[in-house]
């Protein structure tokens, strides 16, 4: 009889007592980081006053690399360099410290309200909020340097994205998936890197502020969506939902987590998901939810030496925890 015993390297006590707040601007209170991506030795940050920065954790070293306004809601790296998204009335994705944009999509001067960008090789897939109906969807195949748009995937009335952690938009395969809330909450699948699309029904609650804020694609059947309403941070109904066909149906998490959530990550087995009352995790693809760390955050990523890293909403703070590793044991 196969069995299958997940371990803990460490508790979730010595866990808690193994994290570090690094504070990377002690000047301003207010500056907080929704941009956040680990990739080689450094972690990339992008805040709330326009700054990107990257941070070596080994020199302690904190580079500013670009500085814009507003504010910057999601990071990704690739072959060419960073990027980094931009959203509000001048959204925009740029590389590096470039001054122009690698995509500045309207033609007027106007940007999109940008709610995520994805990186896979040389593929990069943006999404946008909709314009007359339609969202407002581009795609790489030159790792951003040129752009296509994704014509003719309508939006409902009250329908949208949100750009909490710029974690609503993924690519897995060779599939393009990003999600939305509001009045409507759905999950739209573009096969073949957006040749042919499908969406299927969220069944998050109806209602400005409500659905899905990140989404996790774990392997090719099993999906996380988190989110319900940041306006309610403790209430558990409505905050996760599971699938384990692909997308197609979803049912809400038996054991929910502890509030709403606005990042969904996986690694080696288990599911962590973030938002304003603490962390949770989970080791059954999101069905049943422990309660594990206290705090207001943001983000989350980790790191190649298996180090978690989290964003909070004060002096541009990231909490490091490590060793996130779990240990899988399978026994005949």
């Amino acid at each position: 009889m196969r069995s299958l015993v997940l371990l803990l390297c460490l508790g979730a006590l010595n866990l808690v007592s193994a994290q570090e707040l690094i504070e990377l601007d002690t000047f301003t209170h207010t500056a907080h980081a929704r941009a956040l991506r680990c990739h080689s030795a450094f972690v990339y940050v992008g805040d709330n006053q326009g700054r990107c920065f990257s941070y070596n954790p080994i020199t302690k070293e904190l580079v500013l690399m670009n500085l814009v306004q507003p504010e910057l809601r999601d990071v990704e790296v690739n072959k060419l360099g960073v990027l980094w998204m931009q959203t509000g009335d001048t959204g925009k994705v740029f590389l590096n410290a470039g001054i122009q944009p690698v995509l500045f999509p309207r033609p007027n001067g106007l940007g999109v309200f940008l709610d995520g960008i994805a990186v896979k090789d040389s593929i990069v897939f943006a999404m946008g909020d909709p314009i007359d109906g339609v969202f407002s969807l581009y795609l790489s195949r030159d790792y951003g340097l040129t752009w296509k748009t994704i014509p003719g995937i309508k939006a409902e009335a009250s329908e949208a994205g949100y750009a909490a952690s710029g974690t609503t938009v993924q690519i897995a395969d060779n599939r393009l998936i990003f999600v939305t809330g509001g009045l409507r909450s759905r999950i739209f699948i573009g096969k073949r890197l957006g040749k042919k699309w499908k969406s299927y029904a969220l069944p998050f609650k109806s209602g400005e502020g409500e659905g899905p804020y990140s989404l996790c694609v774990i392997d090719r059947q099993h999906m996380v969506v988190v989110g319900g309403n940041y306006q309610l941070p403790n209430r558990r109904s409505s905050v996760c939902y599971i699938s384990s066909n692909g997308g197609k149906t979803w049912k809400e998490s038996a054991e929910p987590p502890f509030g709403y959530r606005s990042d969904v990550i996986h690694f080696q087995g288990v599911t962590y998901a973030c938002g304003s009352n603490g962390i949770d995790f989970s080791t059954d693809h999101g069905n049943t939810w422990v309660k594990w760390l206290p705090g207001s955050f943001l983000a989350m990523d980790i790191s190649a030496d298996e180090k978690l890293w989290i964003t909070t909403k004060s002096n541009l703070g990231l909490v490091m925890v490590e060793p996130v590793r779990i240990a899988v044991l399978i026994s005949d």
